[in-house]
């Protein structure tokens, strides 16, 4: 049954489809043009009734014996004219009902979508987007319906990314969709877009399409040299070729740089490149496109705020503010992913538990400002002596932790009595006071030294404490004999 009313509404719209295609004014004539063909047949009607009944009574003058059919002539008559009158009248208003209730269906499934758009968070409405407004004629009605399905999936997009962008977890992947939407629904083909760096005032290229752009264009010391993020306007070189003099690709491209600002503050800068427009037509399209990513942008930028805003306070409680290295509470956060991969490679793992000898000697000495500087060379002596894939964590107070993943036995205690060596050779120079200090270091093995990694640090812990009190300035391996207690 729902496939014989589909297939009868298609006929019906197939029929129709020469009458939607006029303009509402020819709609109008031809509505007009056929009223008035109906009057003019029950005109004609009643004209040649006339013209026959004046016969038939020329004709009852002369014969009073043809009264009969006279009257039954009249009858006939009348009745004809009433059954045409009806059947005029009927499908005159079949037609017209029908197109209007075509056109007035169309209106209330605009009514439905724009109803959807304002209320599509509120269970208690009355329907529901589900496909776009046909657009059945070419006229006003027409262009309105057209415009109504441009809006609502516009809409519908943007709120869809919205949606996207706020479950991804850092901003990086938000520039990565923003350039997917630039590139594959906008066709933008050259970017750039930069960050501005709060801690230095720096502005850097955080993503680039094509990928080498950003070797060939701006190149700035401070994000203060750029004209868009120094007045909050969109900067465009149309029409102003060296309207930014950092711009290196004047003569062969055209720029325009919107600022990204969230609460007065500029965030950073969206550059579009684009070659030389010769085609009026081009150029619209192209402000268009533009004016969308704007809009993109607009609903990006509260997200992206909270996206850096986030990973600063996560840096801000897993960095250790004196010596930039990581502390304790990311070692909480991060240690079960790297366990798993130690696991999953069947790998081990150098656990170094490091403390600097007599430490509180110095900032009874000297004070905890000269204590501070001789930390914060400590932790770059340490960064420098292991990989980029090793982590350095400030323990507590002067005590240091270093996980040296994918790590041969022998190659943890190397590692550890090459750390040693460089502190004993330091000389910590702070303004005129010269200090030399060393390093006690224990070392264990996940998982050979033991089964959980906090027992592997306890081990590493114990192994320090014999070096302590074994004369310090060590590296000892810890070794089961050390601990007599239960597990850890």
């Amino acid at each position: 049954m729902k496939y014989q009313t589909q297939l009868g509404k298609s006929l019906w719209l197939r029929l129709w489809q020469p009458f939607f295609g006029l303009s509402i004014y020819k709609k109008f004539l031809l509505v007009l043009a056929s009223f008035l063909l109906g009057y003019l047949v029950i005109g004609l009607h009643s004209y040649f009734f006339i013209e026959k009944l004046k016969q038939e009574l020329e004709f009852i003058c002369e014969n009073q014996n043809h009264d009969l059919n006279t009257l039954a002539l009249l009858d006939t008559y009348l009745s004809n004219g009433f059954i045409l009158v009806l059947v005029i009248m009927a499908f005159l208003s079949l037609t017209s009902f029908l197109c209007i209730r075509t056109l007035v269906a169309c209106l209330d499934q605009m009514i439905c979508s724009l109803q959807f758009l304002l209320n599509k968070n509120d269970p208690k409405q009355s329907c529901t987007y589900k496909t776009e407004i046909p657009v059945l004629t070419q006229d006003k009605i027409g262009e309105v319906a057209s415009l109504v399905n441009g809006l609502t999936n516009h809409i519908r997009d943007i709120s869809l990314f919205r949606r996207t962008i706020e479950a991804d977890e850092t901003a990086e992947e938000v520039y990565k969709r923003l350039a997917y939407v630039f590139k594959e629904t906008l066709h933008l083909d050259a970017f750039i877009i930069w960050e501005v760096r709060t801690k230095d005032d720096s502005i850097e290229p955080v993503y680039s399409w094509p990928p080498d752009l950003e070797q060939e264009t701006c190149s700035m010391s401070t994000s203060r040299i750029c004209r868009a993020r120094r007045t909050g306007e969109v900067v465009s070189s149309a029409g102003f070729p060296h309207i930014c003099p950092v711009f290196p690709l004047s003569e062969a491209m055209t720029h325009t740089c919107v600022p990204m600002i969230v609460s007065g503050k500029v965030l950073g800068v969206v550059q579009f490149l684009t070659l030389f427009v010769d085609s009026e037509e081009r150029a619209e399209q192209l402000r268009q496109n533009q004016h969308l990513a704007g809009l993109y942008l607009e609903e990006a930028l509260p997200v992206l705020h909270a996206k850096r805003l986030t990973t600063s306070l996560y840096k801000m409680a897993t960095k250790d503010a004196l010596t930039g290295l990581a502390n304790r509470r990311f070692l909480e956060t991060n240690i079960n992913p790297l366990l798993a991969g130690i696991k999953r490679r069947k790998s081990t793992m150098g656990v170094l538990m490091c403390d600097m000898d007599f430490f509180k000697q110095v900032n009874d000495e000297h004070g905890h400002d000269v204590g501070d500087e001789v930390l914060k060379t400590l932790a770059v002596i340490m960064q420098e002596a292991v990989r980029a894939s090793d982590i350095v964590i400030r323990y507590g107070g002067e005590e240091f932790l270093i996980l040296l993943t994918d790590c041969e036995i022998e190659k943890a205690t190397e590692v550890a009595e090459k750390i040693r060596e460089a502190v004993e050779k330091q000389v910590f120079q702070i303004e005129e006071i010269t200090i030399s200090k060393t390093l006690s270091i224990g070392v264990s093995i996940y998982p050979i030294d033991g089964e959980g990694f906090w027992e592997c640090i306890k081990h590493a812990d114990i192994a320090l404490y014999q070096a302590k009190n074994t004369g310090r300035n060590k590296v000892i391996r810890f070794e089961s004999s050390m601990w007599n207690g239960d597990n850890y």
